[in-house]
């Protein structure tokens, strides 16, 4: 929570002090290439397949032995970081000298040779993050993420405040506040490995485990890199299409990741080691039934955040965004970018949870398949639509493409299962979100009538049309007795 409240006040503060503009434009894509491979290496696959070795490891051979297998990983991967920024740099150099660009592309070119380093820092803070939660230890590791948003957010406020009317050196400052930021990532939880007796050694001698986390790591890394990939080509072809929409798709993405991170991998995380449990035992009702309970609380949950977001879209945008460089236009421009990829957040959550239920079945092709099959149909759509709506039309492809992707993921999984949607449950869930539309409606319109201060009214339809639209959405499942909203309650 900490890190999405300062995420979300960093974003904020970045698109003041930046805008929508090429500028923006510019940082995000330099930002999201060390980013992707953060998620592939750092928090995503690597540190996936090393947790499960290194537990194993200190397990039956202790400590020492921990650390020796911890330093050959964290060698080899540092090692083939360097190599690989070391051959990012000149490439960058090269795009930068190219003839007959928009300015945009010479700034992204610029601000990715300071940037890429930041990936060294970041996936070696992950690896050590995660041999910390092995130990036992997770404050260091949960807090990590905080450190780059502070980072990040003083940058922000120190060219805000010292470089006023240089929108330019604003994104070079924030741009080695990240840098900074990936530092604090590595020194701080190495900080406290060190204090569980680590010491920091460069093993390039071949460790008998190695093997054993490389063959986890492989499935994964695929799987991961068509996810990563797939928002990469989104953010390409936006910042090829105008200097706006790679922030506004950006800001999209941001507004939906909120609800998406803090609610539905919360259920996802708790349900996954009882579907691996039923999946263990072979009680497939009990898979069924599990998974059922999972998709309900998520649906409960993220459909009246996205129905929410596309209803106040505008005065949340307005609040939260509208300030420095970023107004009223850009809220304009925003807000269809925003209905547009809300729209799509039940499917990620949705398709998120069902990855995971493919996972406990130990099967990992059908969704590695069926993410390459939603890569090139977010390709093929956003080719189209961008040409149709700009910003939007990407928005709207990702959210189609979401759809496609969830629905067959739960197709493949359940053609062995007699489970079909209890239909009285859904008609409650539809009848409640009509509840909440309508609500919701009204007070952003009613607040509007007493014509007062765009911020003024802004904040009152969001702290009148939010507490009364929830609450009469939960109130009426409730009273009608849904099932998830009991379980939920925990009656």
């Amino acid at each position: 929570m900490a890190s999405r409240i300062l995420g979300l006040f960093r974003d904020i503060l970045m698109f003041a002090a930046l805008g929508t503009g090429p500028l923006n434009s510019a940082f995000i894509l330099a930002f999201t290439l060390p980013n992707l491979f953060r998620r592939l290496l750092g928090e995503g696959a690597l540190t996936s397949s090393s947790i499960p070795i290194l537990t194993e490891t200190l397990e039956r051979r202790g400590k020492e032995e921990t650390f020796a297998l911890f330093n050959a990983i964290l060698t080899r991967l540092g090692t083939g970081l360097l190599l690989l920024t070391l051959l990012a740099i000149p490439v960058f150099q090269w795009l930068g000298k190219m003839e007959g660009l928009p300015g945009r592309w010479y700034l992204g070119a610029d601000l990715s040779r300071i940037l890429f380093p930041y990936v060294m820092f970041v996936c070696a803070g992950a690896l050590v993050c995660g041999l910390l939660n092995v130990f036992g230890r997770f404050g260091l590791a949960a807090f990590n993420q905080v450190w780059l948003n502070v980072a990040m957010i003083a940058s922000l406020l120190g060219g805000l405040w010292y470089l006023p009317f240089d929108s330019t050196q604003r994104v070079y400052l924030l741009s080695f506040g990240v840098l900074l930021g990936g530092i604090l990532q590595l020194l701080v939880p190495g900080y406290g490995l060190r204090r569980q007796g680590w010491q920091v050694r460069l093993n390039f001698r071949k460790h008998p485990d190695l093997n054993k986390v490389l063959k986890l790591f492989l499935p994964g890394l695929l799987g991961a890199a068509i996810f990563q990939i797939n928002i990469l080509v989104s953010r390409m072809l936006a910042f090829s299409l105008d200097d706006t929409a790679t922030g506004l798709l950006y800001l999209s993405s941001r507004m939906v990741e909120l609800p998406l991170g803090v609610f539905a991998i919360a259920v996802t995380t708790v349900i996954f080691p009882e579907l691996a449990r039923m999946n263990t035992l072979g009680d497939n009702d009990g898979f069924t039934t599990t998974l059922s309970r999972g998709l309900g609380m998520i649906f409960t949950i993220t459909l009246p955040a996205a129905v929410g977001l596309a209803i106040l879209s505008m005065p949340i945008l307005g609040f939260l965004f509208q300030w420095g460089l970023f107004d009223n236009y850009d809220v304009l421009a925003a807000g269809p970018v925003l209905v547009a990829a809300a729209m799509g957040l039940p499917f990620f959550a949705w398709s998120t949870l069902l990855t995971r239920a493919w996972y406990s079945r130990q099967s990992m092709a059908v969704p590695v398949r069926l993410a390459m099959v939603n890569l090139v149909l977010n390709l093929i759509l956003g080719l189209v639509f961008m040409r149709m709506w700009g910003a939007t039309g990407l928005a709207v492809a990702n959210t189609v493409s979401g759809a496609v992707h969830s629905l067959a993921l739960h197709v493949l999984l359940m053609r062995r299962s007699d489970w079909i949607p209890n239909m009285k449950e859904v008609a409650k869930l539809l009848l409640a979100l009509l509840l909440l539309s309508a609500s919701a409606y009204a007070c952003a319109r009613g607040v509007e009538t007493f014509s007062l201060p765009e911020k003024v009214t802004q904040l009152a339809i969001l702290v009148t049309g939010i507490p009364v639209a929830t609450s009469l959405y939960f109130a009426s499942l409730w009273m009608m007795n849904f099932r998830p909203v009991r379980e939920f309650s925990g009656n």
